[in-house]
């Protein structure tokens, strides 16, 4: 089998296009080559683009990394195992979707058969060339029998989501809990009620909502000393998956805002910002507004994004993500092998005690 490695992702917008699942937004051509063209995957960001071409047709984005930003999936153990004994982690090669820890296909192909003959193909650019691993994260179940299939380990963490049960409005989402958790929620969103914030969906995003937006998302970096992972010339790229971004007001001017994105029967979350700390305020923003939203869109699930085990008793049940890793060196893939079995263990264990502390008048709590 053939194949070639192409550097940038315009080129090839025809054959990802003829491949791609049309409800897959995050892992599409219109999101990944945003990404590109904004000049997010910059030598700084640590993310440097590459795509195998087979000649199937399949196509499979991945990314040279000489780091593990922005991946969500932490290797940074193994990272300092390869140094201890005096080898190289890095350079490795990742599949995924920069910074966007979702669920989805990892291998733009016709078939899973396809998908398969080109991961086989860069498992042998990965082999001939100077990468310790190659690592695919957060894969959609539809896709994880084409990794298992080969020498790729598994390794599996919890997050959580909100499940739609056909609720009329958020009241009828919260007769569903327990009094004690439906008192709390009523608590939270009453103090932020009583500040006078009031709440504003833009579903037509101009510029002007953009310069806004991107104000807060980037203030949530500032705080904490760091550049944020995404420009704003990125975000204005995204108006063919029509997102849609919630602002919260307080004294007639804008003070927050998160943004949401609809991806299958799935409200997604990813992204958000204030200018001011107030109680309460992030819960309500990329919680509570975003149940109201997956209620009147009638999604029958809201990703916030991942971990927060504080999301349990606030309606969110756990779910297993899936990732699958490649490892050159075959003491190291021993010993990552072994460390994923203990950790896969360990994640189920909390998976089903997670599920007794729900907090609805079922669960018993």
């Amino acid at each position: 089998m053939t194949y070639s490695i192409k550097k940038n992702c315009k080129q090839l917008k025809t054959t990802i296009s003829q491949n791609q699942k049309k409800e897959d937004i995050f892992f599409s051509f219109e999101f990944l080559s945003a990404l590109e063209e904004s000049d997010c995957l910059d030598a700084d960001s640590g993310w440097t683009p590459n795509y195998l071409v087979h000649e199937t047709d399949a196509v499979i984005p991945f990314y040279e990394k000489e780091n593990s930003h922005g991946e969500f999936v932490f290797d940074y153990a193994w990272a300092n195992a390869y140094f201890r004994y005096g080898q190289r982690y890095y350079p490795k090669l990742v599949m995924s979707v920069p910074f966007t820890p979702v669920d989805g296909n990892r291998i733009f192909s016709k078939s899973n058969k396809d998908g398969m003959s080109a991961l086989n193909s860069l498992v042998d650019y990965t082999r001939q060339n100077d990468f310790s691993s190659l690592h695919a994260l957060f894969v959609a179940k539809e896709q994880r029998d084409i990794f298992s299939s080969q020498e790729f380990i598994e390794r599996n963490d919890c997050n959580f989501v909100w499940k739609n049960q056909s609720y009329s409005d958020f009241d009828d989402f919260l007769e569903a809990l327990s009094s004690r958790h439906r008192k709390n929620i009523k608590k939270e969103r009453k103090y932020i009620n009583s500040l006078g914030i009031e709440f504003e969906i833009v579903k037509n995003i101009k510029k002007e909502d953009w310069d806004d937006f991107y104000l807060f998302y980037a203030l949530t970096y500032v705080k904490r000393g760091q550049k944020p992972y995404l420009n704003e010339n990125f975000f204005l790229k995204l108006s063919s998956l029509k997102p849609q971004i919630i602002f919260a007001h307080k004294g007639g001017y804008r003070i927050a805002a998160a943004l949401f994105f609809n991806n299958k029967d799935t409200l997604y979350g990813r992204y958000w910002g204030s200018k001011e700390e107030i109680n309460y305020l992030h819960f309500e923003m990329c919680y509570y507004q975003g149940i109201e939203l997956a209620i009147k869109q009638k999604n029958q699930n809201f990703d916030p994004g991942i971990q927060g085990h504080h999301k349990l008793k606030r309606g969110f049940e756990p779910i297993i993500n899936t990732s699958f890793h490649w490892i050159k060196n075959s003491e190291f893939r021993k010993a990552i092998r072994k460390f994923c079995d203990e950790e896969s263990k360990n994640i189920f264990q909390y998976f089903e005690q997670s599920k007794k502390y729900l907090p609805f008048k079922n669960a018993g709590i």
